[in-house]
Parts: structure tokens; C-alpha cells; sequence
């Protein structure tokens, strides 16, 4: 099918949006010349550190190769201090309903009416991204967690966020009916075992998911793929990247990591076998 390029202003830039309100919505975006409606919107979402910016460019050369749209948000931790877990508990304030206005908001502008995001994140992106994916599997084609600290587990025995179960709190979601049927996959450093004070070590996550990211990754996957072959669902894959510690920009800048995740997702040719 021939797809008509979209004739936008913003075609062929990047930028960065605030989109107003109580809450702000923030966001680096990059719209490559030659957009079509059914164009690939990769969400691709920062750690701690809020590099958001960093991100938006280590996918810029691949969203040109794509064909996609790149929308890097930007959770400012005055204003979404626990975005990690989609809902702040304390304030009541959603990191995840922030994203989807801003994906309202990029459709808008550049003209795309893909339905379904692509949506990836390191460290503390990955946390967001994954749980994202279980909690609105209706707008996620696709979920790339790279380097989570640590993981919502399929288990209804825990309450969210260690677990599915929806907890006690009066305003606690429930996971999208469709939440398994949602492709995901796993990249983490064949060396990311080191304990930053940054990581979650309470006895639970510790119990239940190990100690480091690389041990976490591997369970995760694990729990993950239980049952799923049975019921002829989507399994989790796991890439490990050689030599890799925690470093977002090394894991660019030597394994290619935007590519790795572009194929994950299915937006650039094959899935890539060369770094596992």
C-alpha cells in the first residue's frame, strides 16, 4: 500500500512541547520528513537522570530509517516524583495519563492515526514503559524494557506495583483485559549486577526478583513466559548486551542499542539476533 506523505509544518524537525494545564505535559519529539497517517510512534522514556532530550536523539537516526515518529517524555520529578509506577500514590497525580495526553497531542500536529505506540525506556524508562504496556495494552504495539531496576511481576498474589493484584487504595487500576497479549522484550548489560543506592532492595522486591538488574531481567522473563506458549501468546525475549554495565549512552554509542530496539519492535527490518 502506497501511503500519501503527510504535509505538516512540523515535518523533518525536532522540538520540545509543554503542553499546559495543572499539571504540565513535556516532551522532545522528532517528525522526520515523509510522515504518512500510518507512520510508527516510538515513545521512548528516560531514567532518573532525565536525559528525556538524549533520548529523543539517540532515536532521531533511527525514526529516519523508520519512517517513525520519536516523542520522548519528559516527567520532571517535582511534578511526577513516582512516574516509575505509572500513579503517584501520595498526590494521586498519572504519569501514564500524562503520556496519553501527550500522544493526543503529537497525533494532532503531525498528522499520524496509528492507533498503537511503540514504547521503550531505560533504568527508571523501562519501569514506566513496561507497566504502561500491562495497564494500557490497547494503545501499545509493542514494549522494549531496557535496565529496569526492578519489575511489575504477573502475579495476582501481590498488589501493584510488585504485583497485578489492585491493592487497596480506593483509586488503584486494574490491568487492561489484554495486558498479555502485549510483545514485550528485554534488553539488559551482561555486567548491569552492580547495587546503586538508586535500586529497589526491599525485602519483597529482593524475595521475589533477586539482586541486580541482570538476575531481575532474567526472572522477570521468566515468570513472564510461564503458561504463555500454552495459551499462544507472544513470548518475552531477552537480549543481553555484552560487557554493558548501567550506561545508557555506552549502551548506544557501542552495542547500537536504538537499532537492537528497533527491530525488537518490528519497525526496522528483522529482529536483531547479533547482540543476545
Amino acid at each position: 500500500m502506497i501511503h500519501q506523505p503527510i504535509h505538516s509544518l512540523e515535518a523533518g524537525k525536532s522540538g520540545f512541547r509543554t503542553i499546559g494545564g495543572p499539571v504540565p505535559r513535556e516532551y522532545f519529539y522528532h517528525f522526520p520528513a515523509g510522515l504518512h497517517a500510518a507512520s510508527p510512534i516510538i515513545v521512548s522514556v528516560h531514567g532518573i537522570s532525565m536525559n528525556a532530550a538524549e533520548h529523543m536523539v539517540r532515536m532521531r537516526g533511527i525514526a529516519q530509517e523508520a519512517g517513525a515518529a520519536v516523542v520522548a517524555p519528559c516527567f520532571r520529578k517535582e511534578l511526577y516524583p513516582r512516574y516509575q509506577q505509572l500513579r503517584d500514590s501520595r498526590t494521586g497525580i498519572r504519569a501514564d495519563l500524562a503520556l496519553v495526553d501527550i500522544l493526543a497531542d503529537v497525533r494532532q500536529r503531525s498528522g499520524i492515526r496509528t492507533p498503537k505506540i511503540h514504547i521503550t525506556g531505560f533504568s527508571g524508562g523501562a519501569q514506566f514503559a513496561h507497566r504502561f504496556a500491562f495497564y494500557h495494552a490497547d494503545l501499545v504495539a509493542s514494549c522494549v524494557s531496557c535496565s529496569a531496576g526492578w519489575y511489575t511481576f504477573p502475579d495476582p498474589e501481590f498488589a501493584f506495583p510488585l504485583g497485578i493484584a489492585d491493592g487497596d487504595d480506593p483509586a488503584a487500576m486494574s490491568v487492561h483485559a489484554d495486558w498479555r497479549r502485549v510483545p514485550h522484550h528485554v534488553v539488559v548489560g551482561s555486567r548491569d549486577t552492580v547495587v546503586e543506592d538508586s535500586l529497589n532492595m526491599t525485602p519483597a522486591v529482593v524475595a521475589v526478583q533477586g539482586i541486580g538488574r541482570r538476575t531481575r531481567a532474567r526472572r522477570w522473563v521468566k515468570a513472564m513466559n510461564q503458561g504463555r506458549a500454552e495459551a499462544g501468546l507472544p513470548l518475552v525475549s531477552l537480549t543481553e548486551l555484552r560487557s554493558l554495565t548501567h550506561d545508557f549512552s555506552v549502551a548506544h554509542e557501542r552495542h547500537d542499542l536504538g537499532a537492537v530496539i528497533a527491530r525488537k519492535m518490528g519497525v526496522l527490518g528483522h529482529e536483531d539476533q547479533s547482540h543476545a
